[in-house]
């Protein structure tokens, strides 16, 4: 082959390499299935700062908040931000930390215009009670905790705690003309408390990426599922 050939030749290839790369998009483009998830999760966000899931967050905050959920989806939820999602161990609960988790969210309370009286628990053989100011609340009775005790139905005490100290908050924030409302996510020691209004829970529980398992839910007395979704028929894996 002559010089003058072997020149032209390499020229094309490096002509045909140029024209290749120059065509070809970025590395770090991203793929049509991450296009997709990007602009649902841009609608997501909108939806949820149309419903109000931002209230009480600073600006920074707010952006901070966003940046989460462009990244990751609906499993941003399960990240905060802390003024929504607070850890509520049914077990802590179930042993007088009813009065303790109320302390915790006050300040989200407070904002929504509920007023704090003085909160006492009590917890022993007489069962829990929770004094709330002049109003004594039994979050459960003698022979609800000899149930669980005896291994007739384990796990009781835990679920009433929580049905219940949910219940009194919801309570207070319809008293206080609220539209939060404190939901459950998970159950016993993965137990979370999650203020949302109803239409936030609903956008949020028909998420096409929603894990049942986690979806925010409404608690209620009803051994053993206490109206986690994972109980639900249709819905264990």
């Amino acid at each position: 082959m002559s010089r003058t050939r072997l020149i032209l030749g390499l020229s094309f290839i490096a002509l045909g390499l140029f024209v290749a790369f120059r065509d070809s998009p970025p590395v770090n483009q991203p793929p049509a299935v991450a296009r997709k998830a990007i602009k649902i999760n841009a609608a997501f966000v909108e939806q949820l700062e149309t419903l109000g899931y931002f209230r009480h967050l600073q600006p920074e905050q707010v952006d901070l908040r966003k940046q989460a959920f462009l990244r990751e989806g609906w499993n941003a939820l399960l990240g905060g931000p802390p003024h929504r999602l607070n850890p509520a161990d049914a077990e802590d609960l179930a042993a007088g930390g009813i009065g303790d988790f109320l302390r915790v969210v006050q300040p989200f309370l407070a904002r929504e215009g509920v007023k704090f009286p003085e909160i006492k628990d009590e917890v022993g053989s007489a069962g829990y009670l929770l004094r709330f100011g002049d109003v004594t609340h039994v979050i459960f009775s003698p022979e609800e905790l000899r149930r669980h005790t005896s291994g007739e139905e384990p796990g009781l005490t835990w679920g009433l705690s929580m049905a219940r100290g949910f219940g009194l908050i919801n309570a207070l924030l319809k008293a206080a003309n609220s539209p939060e409302r404190i939901y459950a996510v998970n159950g016993g020691n993965d137990l979370f408390g999650i203020f949302l209004t109803p239409e936030l829970q609903r956008l949020i529980a028909q998420h096409p990426d929603a894990s049942p398992p986690d979806v925010p839910y409404e608690p209620n007395e009803t051994y053993p599922t206490f109206g986690q979704p994972e109980w639900q028929e249709g819905l264990i894996p």
